[in-house]
């Protein structure tokens, strides 16, 4: 197996099919939303390892630091039947660039890594609930709900989101070209990110998603993108209340009948409020971590 440095946008279409093999293979899409959108982004310094077999693009892998700069994050596309060797291929190829510590996310079942290579860390549920969900959508006392405006409140979002996860390894310490990045996704709607006030401190925003994809019954697929509360204003009901405000917001403005979120399965209090909210989990994401040299 011949494993060769390629960027994203020198693979254009073959990339394109090995990703729709894949998430057929495997019934999840092999690339996460964050890491698609550093694949996009030829500045952002990822690096990306491709095999072909008989000229046909068979095993992708990417990887990019997370905003940490410490951390990075790796995925990868495989149909060549040995994703283990091409794994650890791609492992040499990190360790050779110098990479210190890697957390791999696994979007199937199928795959499990070589204990030499990676440790098992967490996992992430895919939760998911039908719309409209049960619940009065109402702010709590002294707390207004308004929409978002990118340039007058990016920095007061910043601050709640990196309170809100503190120490998160991929949520956590978002910068203003981290924000930019999620603002110039194509789906980025400033009306859907519900943001929650007290007087004029930004204390909970509930950012949500609509994807290309319809739900199962044609109607339009939400996602609890970002839910988060500052840590100072915890046990005021802010984290029901505006989940409850974007899930109708997704329900009423954009026809919305199924919605989905991702959360930490450790994350137990998060867990507990989607599952109130009528969320079930759907399937199971899974990261490893590797440090070099360990």
């Amino acid at each position: 197996m011949q494993v060769c440095a390629a960027q994203p946008g020198e693979l254009g279409e073959p990339l394109a099919d090995l990703i729709e093999r894949v998430t057929g293979e495997q019934g999840a899409p092999p690339f996460g939303e964050v890491l698609r959108a550093a694949m996009n982004d030829p500045a952002g310094g990822g690096l990306g390892y491709a095999v072909r077999e008989s000229g046909r693009l068979v095993s992708f892998a990417f990887t990019a630091a997370n905003p940490d700069g410490r951390v990075w994050t790796l995925e990868f596309a495989d149909s060549s039947g040995q994703p283990d060797r091409f794994l650890g291929e791609v492992v040499r190829g990190m360790d050779a660039a110098g990479i210190e510590e890697t957390v791999l996310w696994l979007h199937t079942p199928a795959i499990e890594p070589s204990p030499a290579l990676f440790t098992h860390e967490r996992d992430l549920y895919r939760m998911a609930a039908t719309l409209p969900v049960p619940g009065v959508v109402r702010p709590p006392a002294g707390v207004r709900f308004a929409g978002f405006d990118v340039h007058r409140d990016a920095q007061a979002l910043i601050e709640v989101n990196n309170r809100a996860f503190d120490g998160h390894p991929e949520q956590g310490e978002w910068s203003a070209q981290d924000l930019v990045r999620r603002t110039s996704l194509p789906w980025f709607d400033p009306r859907g990110v519900r943001t929650g006030w007290i007087d004029d401190r930004l204390v909970a925003f509930h950012w949500t998603k609509v994807h290309d994809t319809p739900a199962p019954d044609g109607g339009a697929l939400g996602e609890i993108y970002v839910l988060a509360v500052d840590p100072a204003f915890h046990g005021r009901g802010l984290g029901r209340a505006i989940a409850l405000d974007g899930l109708d917001y997704l329900y009423r403005h954009r026809k919305a009948t199924r919605a989905i979120l991702y959360v930490d399965a450790a994350s137990v209090a998060a867990v507990n409020l989607y599952r109130r909210l009528g969320f079930a989990t759907e399937h199971t994401d899974r990261a490893f971590r590797r440090t070099r040299g360990s």
